[in-house]
This record gives C-alpha cells, sequence and structure tokens, in this order.
C-alpha cells in the first residue's frame, strides 16, 4: 500500500518530468540556464522540506538512465544522430555532473540550514516560556501595585473628604483587584482593613457634614438671613412696579396666588445657588451618597436629625431659655428683627436642603412639625414685647408691624404656615394701631376745635382756594362752589376745624390704607369691619375719650355761652354730616382698590351711611338746643331789665319806653350775632322761639300784674307795638329770600294771644266779651274766658274812689323813679356783658 512519502515522491517525480519535457527538443534544451534553474529550486526546497531529496536524487538518475538507454537506442536507429548527438550527450553528461554535485551541495546547505533552524526553534520555545513567565511575573506585580495604590488613594481621599469617592475605590479595591491578588500576605492584611476603613469613611463623613453646618449655617446665619431679606425687598420693589403699571392688582399682596403667577421665577431666591453667600451642597451629597452606599441612610437620617436639633435648640435662644411663667425677653425692636432674620435664614435653609437633597436627611413633616412647634413659642414672645414695651408713635408700631410681616412673608414664601404670625399682625392691627391712630387724629381735632379761629373761612388767593375745596366736603350747588365763586375774597361758612378734619379723616384714612398695605393679606372681611367699626365708627363715634362727636358735643357744653362758637359749631356740623355721606362712599372705595373688598348695605346712589351719621345729627340738634338755650338765657337776662312797677300812670306815652328801645337794641345786637352765619331755617326757628319767647314773656308780664288803669295798657301797647315792629324788622334782616308773607304771618301769630288780650283791655265795654260768645270767638279766639275776665277784673275804673288813685298814683310815681333808675344801670351792665361776649 502507497505511503505517503511515496506518494509525495511521485508528485516531485512528476513535477520533475514535467519541467525536464517541457521543451519539444529536450536535447537542445540548456538544462543548467538560470531559467530551469529557478524552476527546480522550488522543486528541490519542497524535496528537502519533506526529507524527499534522495528519493528525487534517485529518480532524477532513473531518468538520466532512462534518457541515455534512450539514446543508445536511438543511437542504434540512426548513427547519424548518434554521432551527432555525441557531444550533445557529453555535454549534457558533462552538466548533469556539475548539476549532481550542485544538488549535493545544496543538499549539504540544506541540511546544515534544518540543523539550524531546529536549534534556533529550539532557542525560541525556550524564549517564549521564559518571556510569558516574564509577562505573568509582571502582570502579578502591576495589580499588587494597583492594589497598594488604591489603598494608598483612598487614605488621600479620606484626607480630602472625597468619601464617596473613596468608598467607590474599596467597592471596586474589594471585587475586582484583591481577588487577583488574594494569595498574598498583603492582601489578607488589606481585607482585614476595609471594614476598618469603611468605618471611618462612614464616620468622617457625618463629622463633614457636622463641621459643614457648623460653618454654613452657624457662622453664615446672619449674612443668609440678610441675603433672604435683600431678595423679599427685590420682590416687593418688583411687585409694587407691577401694581403701579397696572392698578387692578392693587388689592393683590406679596405672595398671593396672583403674584406668585406673575412673578418671574428668576427672581426666587436659592441659598445654594447665591454668588455672594458660595454655599456648596457637595459635602451633604457625599455624606448622603456613602450612607447609601452602606445602605444605611435610616441611620443617616437620625443622627442629622439629632445633630440638627442641637443647631435648632442654639439658634432660637433664647426662646429656649423661657419658661411659661417668664417670656423671652428682648431690649429693643432691633434685636427683635435681628432674631427673626437669624430664625428665617434656620428655617429657610431647613427647607432648601431638604429639597435639595430630596429629603434624604430630613421630611418634609419633620421640617414643618419643628416650625410649628417654634412659632407657637414665637407667638406669645411677639404679644409680650408688643404689650411690654412703649410704641411712643405710630411709625414705631408700624415698624413692628414690618418686622413681623417681613418674617411673616419670608416663611410664606418658603411654604411655612403663618396663621399664628398673622394673628399678631392683626392683633396689632386691631388692639393696638386702632387705638392709636384714633388718639392721634382725636388729638389733633380737640386741638383743632379748641382754637381760636371760631369764625368763617375767608380765602383771599385762589390757590388757597382750590386746595381748600379739594380737601373739604361740601354740597355741589353751594354758594362757595367754584361755579358760583366770581371773584376774591371768599368767605366760607365753615370755619377752619372742618378744613383741618376733612384733610385729618383723609389722611386717617390713608394711614390704615397704608399700615394694611404690605402684610394683611388674609381675613379680609374682619380687616373690613376693623377698618370701619373700631377705627372710622368708633372715631367719629359719641363715646367719651374716643369718638370726636362726643368731643364736639363736650366742647359745645363747655362753651355754651360762647355765641360765637356756638354758632360756628352748628354751622360746622351742618359739613360735618354731609361729609360723612361722601366719607362713606370714599371708604367704600378705598377698600375696594386696596383690600378687594368693600363695604356692605350700600344703597343704589352708591353710598353707605355710617352710624356715625345718627350721632352727628344728635349732637347737631344738641348744638341747635344750646344755641336755643343761650338765646332763652340772653333773652331772658335782656326781659329782666323790664320791669312795669307802675301800673296806674296818670300820664300817656308818646314813644315806647327807654328799656324796650334798649331791649330792641340787645336783640338785634343778639341776634347780628349769634344767627348771622346760621341757615335761613336755624334762624327762622330762633326768631319764631324769641318771638314766642318775648311774647309770653309780656303775657305774663300783663297777668301777673295785680291792678292797671287804661293808661297804663296803652303805654304797654305801645311797647308791645314797638317790639312787634322791631322783631318784624329783625327777621327780615335775617333772611336771604324775598320775604315770606306765610312766614311774617306765623310770626305775628306768636302775639296774637298778647295782642288780643290788649285790645281786649282796651275795649270801652267788656260785657259784650262776657255775654256774647259769637263775639268773643271772632275777636278773642285765643283768650280763654277765664283769663280774660281776670284780665277784665283788673281793669282800675274810672268812678273808682280819688283818694285810691291819687294814693296809688303817687305809690306808682315814686315806683317808677326808682326802677328807672335800677333799669337803667343794669341795661348799662347788660350791655357791657353783651358787648365783651
Amino acid at each position: 500500500m502507497p505511503t505517503a512519502d511515496d506518494a509525495l515522491t511521485s508528485s516531485l517525480t512528476h513535477q520533475l518530468e514535467q519541467l525536464l519535457l517541457r521543451d519539444d527538443d529536450l536535447y537542445q534544451s540548456n538544462l543548467d540556464s538560470e531559467e530551469y534553474l529557478e524552476d527546480l529550486a522550488p522543486i528541490l526546497r519542497e524535496s528537502i522540506k519533506n526529507n524527499a531529496l534522495g528519493g528525487l536524487i534517485q529518480k532524477l538518475n532513473e531518468i538520466v538512465r532512462s534518457k541515455e538507454t534512450e539514446l543508445n537506442a536511438q543511437s542504434l536507429e540512426s548513427t547519424d544522430e548518434i554521432n551527432s548527438c555525441i557531444d550533445t550527450i557529453d555535454a549534457i553528461h558533462d552538466r548533469s555532473v556539475k548539476l549532481g554535485q550542485n544538488l549535493g551541495n545544496v543538499s549539504q546547505n540544506l541540511n546544515k540550514s534544518v540543523h539550524d533552524l531546529v536549534a534556533r526553534k529550539n532557542n525560541l520555545i525556550k524564549c517564549k516560556q521564559i518571556t510569558a513567565k516574564i509577562n505573568e511575573t509582571s502582570l502579578v506585580l502591576t495589580l499588587c501595585i494597583q492594589v497598594l495604590e488604591n489603598t494608598n488613594k483612598i487614605h488621600e481621599m479620606i484626607k480630602q473628604n472625597k468619601y464617596f469617592s473613596a468608598m467607590k475605590l474599596i467597592d471596586e479595591l474589594t471585587n475586582i483587584h484583591l481577588p487577583q491578588v488574594e494569595k498574598f500576605s498583603f492582601a489578607l492584611k488589606i481585607y482585614d482593613s476595609i471594614p476598618h476603613l469603611t468605618k471611618m469613611i462612614k464616620d468622617e463623613s457625618f463629622d463633614n457634614i457636622v463641621n459643614w453646618l457648623s460653618l454654613n449655617l452657624e457662622r453664615k446665619i446672619p449674612v443668609i438671613g440678610e441675603a433672604i431679606y435683600e431678595n423679599l425687598e427685590e420682590l416687593q420693589r418688583n411687585w409694587d412696579q407691577v401694581k403701579e403699571s397696572n392698578p387692578a392688582f392693587l388689592p393683590y399682596k406679596l405672595n398671593s396666588p396672583i403674584e406668585v403667577s406673575i412673578r418671574d421665577p428668576s427672581l426666587n431666591f436659592d441659598i445654594f445657588t447665591d454668588e455672594q453667600l458660595q454655599i456648596s451642597l457637595a459635602t451633604l451629597y457625599d455624606g448622603i451618597l456613602v450612607y447609601q452606599t452602606l445602605n444605611e441612610s435610616e441611620l443617616l437620617s437620625a443622627l442629622y436629625q439629632k445633630e440638627w436639633m442641637k443647631k435648632y435648640n442654639r439658634v432660637i435662644h433664647p426662646i429656649t431659655s423661657a419658661t411659661a411663667e417668664s417670656l423671652a425677653e428682648f431690649p429693643d425692636l432691633m434685636a427683635l428683627d435681628e432674631y427673626l432674620v437669624k430664625i428665617a435664614a434656620f428655617f429657610v435653609m431647613d427647607k432648601q436642603i431638604n429639597i435639595a437633597t430630596r429629603f434624604a436627611l430630613r421630611s418634609a413633616a419633620n421640617s414643618n412639625d419643628l416650625w410649628n412647634s417654634y412659632v407657637t413659642k414665637l407667638k406669645p414672645v411677639l404679644l409680650h414685647h408688643l404689650n411690654n414695651h412703649v410704641f411712643d408713635t405710630i411709625d414705631d408700631l408700624s415698624r413692628f408691624k414690618d418686622a413681623v410681616g417681613d418674617f411673616l412673608h419670608v416663611m410664606e414664601l418658603h411654604g411655612f404656615k403663618v396663621t399664628e404670625l398673622y394673628e399678631v399682625l392683626m392683633i396689632v392691627f386691631h388692639e393696638h394701631f386702632a387705638p392709636a391712630v384714633i388718639q392721634e387724629f382725636r388729638a389733633d381735632f380737640i386741638s383743632s376745635i379748641q382754637s381760636d379761629r371760631y369764625m368763617p373761612i375767608s380765602v383771599d388767593e385762589e390757590d388757597d382756594y382750590d386746595k381748600i375745596m379739594k380737601i373739604c366736603w361740601y354740597q355741589d350747588d353751594a354758594s362757595f362752589a367754584p361755579q358760583n365763586v366770581k371773584a376774591f375774597p371768599v368767605v366760607l361758612p365753615f370755619s377752619e376745624d372742618y378744613l383741618r378734619y376733612c384733610a385729618g379723616i383723609r389722611g386717617l384714612l390713608e394711614d390704615v390704607l397704608s399700615f394694611l398695605n404690605q402684610h394683611y393679606s388674609y381675613e379680609l372681611n374682619e380687616i373690613k369691619n376693623i377698618v370701619l367699626n373700631d377705627i372710622f365708627e368708633r372715631v367719629l363715634g359719641d363715646v367719651k375719650g374716643v369718638g370726636i362727636a362726643w368731643d364736639i358735643k363736650d366742647f359745645i357744653s363747655k362753651n355754651a355761652s360762647n355765641k360765637e362758637v356756638v354758632a360756628q359749631s352748628y354751622t360746622n356740623l351742618e359739613y360735618y354730616l354731609y361729609s360723612l355721606y361722601e366719607l362713606g362712599r370714599l371708604i367704600d372705595r378705598k377698600l375696594r382698590a386696596n383690600i378687594g373688598i368693600g363695604l356692605h348695605n350700600i344703597d343704589a346712589s352708591d353710598t353707605f351711611t355710617l352710624r356715625a351719621v345718627e350721632e352727628f345729627s344728635s349732637v347737631r340738634k344738641f348744638s341747635e338746643s344750646t344755641i336755643f338755650t343761650m338765646v332763652d338765657d340772653k333773652i331772658r337776662a335782656l326781659l329782666d331789665t323790664v320791669e312795669y312797677d307802675n301800673w296806674l300812670p296818670q300820664e300817656k306815652n308818646e314813644e315806647a319806653n327807654f328799656f324796650i328801645k334798649d331791649f330792641a337794641m340787645f336783640l338785634d345786637n343778639l341776634f347780628s350775632s349769634i344767627f348771622s352765619n346760621l341757615p335761613v331755617s336755624i334762624r327762622t326757628l330762633g326768631l319764631f322761639r324769641t318771638y314766642d319767647f318775648v311774647a309770653e314773656h309780656f303775657l305774663e308780664v300783663l297777668k301777673g300784674a295785680e291792678v292797671y288803669n287804661r293808661i297804663a295798657i296803652e303805654n304797654f301797647n305801645l311797647d308791645v307795638q314797638y317790639i312787634e315792629k322791631h322783631m318784624t324788622a329783625l327777621y327780615a334782616a335775617h333772611q336771604e329770600v324775598a320775604e315770606d308773607s306765610t312766614t311774617n304771618v306765623a310770626l305775628e301769630s306768636t302775639f296774637t294771644e298778647l295782642r288780643q288780650c290788649i285790645d281786649l283791655l282796651l275795649l270801652e265795654d267788656y260785657s259784650e266779651f262776657s255775654s256774647n260768645p259769637s263775639f268773643r270767638m271772632r275777636h278773642f279766639d285765643r283768650v280763654r274766658f277765664e283769663d280774660g275776665q281776670s284780665l277784665i277784673a283788673k281793669m282800675q275804673r274810672d268812678d273808682e274812689p280819688e283818694e285810691y288813685v291819687t294814693e296809688s298814683s303817687a305809690s306808682s310815681i315814686n315806683a317808677l323813679d326808682h326802677s328807672r333808675a335800677k333799669i337803667k344801670k343794669f341795661g348799662n351792665r347788660l350791655k357791657m356783658k353783651l358787648d365783651n361776649e
């Protein structure tokens, strides 16, 4: 069975045959040419490579022998050819010999090369084995070095406070690098140190958090607070600008839903992105990642909570030292404000840390519960400070309100509940500001009404007039209204205290709205009720020590005898009353514009009627009553000077008695000084009362006489006629419109009874009065029958004894002389009194 070597030899032999026989004329071929040698070289190389050179040479020899046999055969067949080829054969033979030699040399060289190649191959194998061992050793050494380097890096990162990076490196070292060098003793030592390193990282990462809190919270808390309040001021300025450009937003305060929806988000303050504060959260994040890696997040939260409460107790001091019996004290408002700024910074930082760390350290409930606990303690401290420190002015109270209000806005801005703080603001407004602003207004008002300027205002300049018209309330058809003013000076019926009242009450409303401007966003109905009922209704009311209605009434009472004060007060009260209707409208408009809610119970004419209208109406009635009482007293004093001592005169007077003329003159002076600036209605009523009072007085004088004669009644009639005529002229002088005949008749009717009594006594015959009812009702309907009979009974008849008349006349004359001297003296004294008044 042929072997592989035989097959290889056969293949090489076939190739050699093809090479040798590829030319048509083999014998003419040059077998030792370079071309044949180049073609022969691969065959020889293949033979040497497969150790078949010997077979190839043998086969080549066989070919040679075969060719020689063939040549011999051909030589035998053709001598010529043989002869011709002898030379060629010889040459071939020589060449074959040379080729054999060459092949031998090649075979030797090949054998030598093979031996060299084998030796080198063995050396290469040995080198590769050594190199592999070296590489393996190098790899192991590299791993060992990397383990050691990572171990050193861990320690270095711990020193650099890169605890999470150290934890990651420990994890990598434990799970990747150490298993590859675990056979080495140093690796075991590193394995054993891993728990210690882990605990060191955990403890130091939390210590680093504690140090971060001390540095960035406790030490920087004043700076943080200032930055938070500066941001609040910026938000307030921005919102004020929005409201100025669009008054529809005026009722809405900072932090209201409307303001929040319009606010530029870039204005929201973030402690940890503020360039000036430069507070990084990297320490907190690093610590959180460390504990999360160790699956100990709850432990970190508990430790952080404990540490945070330590900071809290230190920051909120002195409230921590307060007891139920002794609340924390602050020396002044500045100290309290600084404390509130610090507290705001603490809680805002707490909230922002929680949000930034996604509540990994403290939950939202922890933060809110801590705030709710704190604000419950803070509220009584604020009220204690409010109640135990003297706020001399409204500005001082406003500063306290602003301190609490700004603190409230900051806490509300960051999502904290502010109900307790808002209750403090409401107490400030209701229990402190309202009484204070009332007393401030009332003090100015009392100072105004007690001034010496109780007279109508005379305005000489148009600018002054315009300013007064803008401040004061008056009816559009008033005589001094702009459309009715043609020239200056202009006399306004009210006095300066009404002008100052109008300016003051407007200022009071502006002060109230200014106080409410920034911080009062809730309980708007309650605020409206306080403004209306606890400020304006009270300050305008009749409660002693609070309301100006009571002050006006008290002032009038104290000056009841001063005709200028009483008369001008009545005039002013007319305008006070009108102003209250306008004030109701103004309060409603201002409240709607500034807090978004107006007054209720507004009528169809858009008017809200203050309760003070009734109280001022009552004061006006009191003023009217005081006027009439004063007039009555003065008239009574004047009438006291009119005395009739002689009712049995013997001579008839040609004109009225001098004391009647003096009385008329005094009466004229009285009405000129009191009623000149009063409305027509009150002047008319005053005249009616005076007419009635005078008529009643003279009627009583007549009825009080014990006896009289006809001359006395005629003289008395002359006096009464003088008074009637004078009072009719007095009425006409005090009217602003054409004389009303109906009013004249009414005025004259006040003397009807007196006139009928005199006319009765002047009758020649009294029998018809006594016996004829129709006559009595037609001429003396105002005189009762009994009174008429009494008057007639006292009439002295002409047929009475002369002795009686003479005696009576003599005594009457003496009495009359005495009375005249007395009346003259008293009249002079009364005139001086009236002039002084």
